[in-house]
């Protein structure tokens, strides 16, 4: 039992010290996928499969991927839905909100780091110390930089870099066409000129004015 939480202690702070990739994307109606990609030995990769669900929770899936003969990919990954913010693992709350308004949308998103609920023991600040982690952002739709807490900026995708010992809160504004309402529009009006074009004809020359020849004789 302590070998094991030891290796949980060792391999959650993996996920925290700059080792993986972390990446989350943003749908239209609010369903986020959060995802941690390791690239780490054969051994380590085994130890953090099993220790990612104990520690995050049983709800995330967890693939093992071969990149080379002494190397392999792990992807921990979660999706979910905030309404409107949910707590996927410890020490992370998410919150996403949307604005429809015609045909564009606001999406908001707000993520609230608290170091204290996951690294809890001296051994994991430690070796979270002196660290940076990478987080990358998809949003839905084009993100507004002067609305926005992220370091840059890419079209729909922003980026920061955290400390894992300090409390951050990061907040994104986005807007997006609604494109399928737009589809609908562009469907409706095609149909209306299909039901008026025969009539077309008789329309112009009802409010076609009368022209008046003048003949020299």
């Amino acid at each position: 039992m302590v070998r094991w939480v030891w290796a949980v202690s060792l391999c959650l702070p993996l996920l925290l010290t700059g080792c993986v990739e972390v990446e989350i994307k943003v749908g239209s109606r609010g369903k986020i996928t959060q995802t941690f990609t390791a690239t780490v030995s054969q051994r380590a990769a085994d130890v953090l499969k099993a220790a990612s669900q104990n520690y995050l929770g049983r709800d995330w899936q967890v693939t093992l991927e071969r990149k080379s003969e002494k190397m392999n990919i792990v992807r921990v990954w979660k999706s979910y839905r905030p309404s409107p913010e949910i707590k996927p693992m410890p020490g992370i709350v998410v919150e996403f909100r949307r604005r429809s308004m015609w045909f564009r949308a606001t999406y908001e998103l707000r993520v609230r780091y608290e170091p204290s609920e996951l690294l809890q023991t001296k051994d994991e600040q430690a070796v979270a110390s002196n660290r940076k982690v990478s987080v990358r952002i998809f949003m839905p739709g084009r993100i507004l930089p002067e609305q926005s807490t992220v370091a840059s900026v890419d079209g729909n995708m922003g980026e920061i870099t955290i400390d894992p010992l300090n409390r951050t809160e990061v907040h994104i504004v986005a807007v997006g066409i609604i494109w399928w309402r737009v589809g609908v529009l562009l469907v409706v009006l095609a149909f209306l000129i299909w039901l008026v074009a025969p009539y077309l004809p008789r329309i112009v020359e009802r409010f076609r004015r009368p022209t008046v020849k003048v003949v020299q004789r």
